[in-house]
């Protein structure tokens, strides 16, 4: 009886240690995908910048509207990488158990994605404009 106590003890161990381990290689795919989203995403920026800069002098044309909303959506687009930029944080990350870990860079993930979205499809928009 005793012994098989201890089996299942260590069944229950081998099986928390198991999962602790797949959450852990999760957290650090996880984690890549942010950076490897994030690395893609910065030289965006600098279309951005540059693309305003050219529908910056056409703004007081004929199509003034519809060219201030292609800044107005860049805009935006560069915002929501910077705000996640500011809110992200490595050094909390560290400090968190492996299960917060997964959740946090879960949800990280999904605002990149987002911010992606926005981002390509305003570049996307602007670029046809000025082609």
């Amino acid at each position: 009886m005793k012994n098989k106590g201890i089996l299942i003890a260590s069944i229950c161990l081998f099986l928390m240690s198991g999962c602790e381990q797949a959450e852990e290689k999760l957290s650090q795919e996880l984690n890549e995908q942010v950076m490897s989203l994030h690395d893609k995403l910065m030289p965006q920026t600098e279309q951005i910048v540059q693309l305003k800069g050219t529908l910056d002098s056409l703004s007081h044309g004929k199509d003034s509207m519809h060219v201030n909303r292609l800044i107005q959506s860049l805009d935006q687009a560069d915002q929501s990488m910077m705000d996640w930029m500011h809110q992200f944080s490595v050094d909390s990350l560290e400090k968190l158990d492996v299960k917060a870990k997964v959740i946090y860079l879960g949800k990280q993930l999904g605002q990149l994605k987002h911010v992606e979205a926005i981002t390509d499809s305003s570049l996307s928009a602007a670029k046809k404009y000025v082609q």
